[in-house]
This record gives structure tokens, C-alpha cells and sequence, in this order.
């Protein structure tokens, strides 16, 4: 790893954590807490992965991954609901969180004279396998509501050609 990409991945890890704990204090009123990698528990299935990609300044993703009971109980705290959620608006509520904490993260990176850009966020529910973590640049856990849930970075490029 060369001295650009290590600094990018100090950036990134620093940028990914203060935008979680913004997002997650602001929309949800809960702490969410870095989890040493060495600590990091089994994710435990089924789990909603979203993932949203970047196009600009670097190519690559942003994903989060989060136990499908934590995920409901996440997007009804944010949405100020103790009911039952529609499937759709849990998905969409996981769009939304990844969308803003992708934001806050780019944000961070690139100058303000810089754009970025990203996809829409794609919301799936995974019950036999979880992703494949190869060739991640940043990946962090956090201790939400005595749960853990994992965010991933992954930057293919150290800029977009």
C-alpha cells in the first residue's frame, strides 16, 4: 500500500466515522460506537445490504450491512413509528441512512471546490449469505442499541479517470 492510499484510508476510516455517528445521533437519537476489528461479532442472518456506488472523485461503493431486526427497529426510530413497517419503507429508510452517510463521507474527502457523485441507493435482503468483504479499503463495525452493524468502503481508484 503506498503512502496515497494509506492516507486515503485514514481519511476514509475518519470521514466514516464521525459521518455515522452524525447521522445515526441526528435521525435515530442513538449512539452508535466503533468496535475494535479484532472485536467485531458474527453478523447474524438475514440481513438488509445497502449499497450505494461512487462514480466521482474515486470509483467504487459505500455499503452498509445490518441485521434485518435492527434494521426494522432503526428505520421505526427514525420514522417515530413502534408498529409494524412495510417492507418498502424499511428498505427505503436504509437508502435514505446510506445516502446521507455516503454524503457526509464524500463530503469529507473532496475539497469544496470538488464534486462527487452517487447512485441510487439499492436495498436488498439477504437470508443464505452474506456479501463478500474482498478487496475492501475501509471496513468499521459499530455497537448500535447493543447491536453491531458494519459499514464498508471500497474505492477502486485513487481518483475517477
Amino acid at each position: 500500500m503506498g503512502i496515497a492510499q494509506a492516507s486515503l484510508v485514514v481519511d476514509s476510516l475518519n470521514a466514516l466515522n464521525q459521518a455515522v455517528q452524525d447521522t445515526l445521533e441526528t435521525l435515530s437519537f442513538s449512539e452508535a460506537l466503533p468496535v475494535p476489528q479484532e472485536s467485531y461479532p458474527p453478523l447474524h442472518l438475514p440481513v438488509y445490504v445497502t449499497t450505494v456506488e461512487v462514480h466521482r472523485p474515486y470509483t467504487g461503493f459505500i455499503r452498509l450491512i445490518i441485521p434485518r431486526n435492527m434494521a426494522i427497529s432503526l428505520v421505526g426510530s427514525m420514522l417515530g413509528s413502534t408498529g409494524n413497517l412495510e417492507e418498502e419503507w424499511v428498505q427505503d429508510g436504509l437508502s435514505e441512512l446510506v445516502n446521507i452517510i455516503g454524503g457526509r463521507i464524500l463530503a469529507h474527502l473532496v475539497d469544496s471546490f470538488n464534486s462527487f457523485d452517487l447512485s441510487i441507493p439499492q436495498t436488498v435482503c439477504l437470508d443464505k449469505e452474506l456479501p463478500s468483504c474482498d478487496g475492501i479499503l475501509v471496513r468499521q463495525a459499530y455497537v448500535l442499541n447493543d447491536e453491531h452493524v458494519e459499514l464498508e468502503l471500497e474505492f477502486q481508484k485513487a481518483r475517477a479517470a
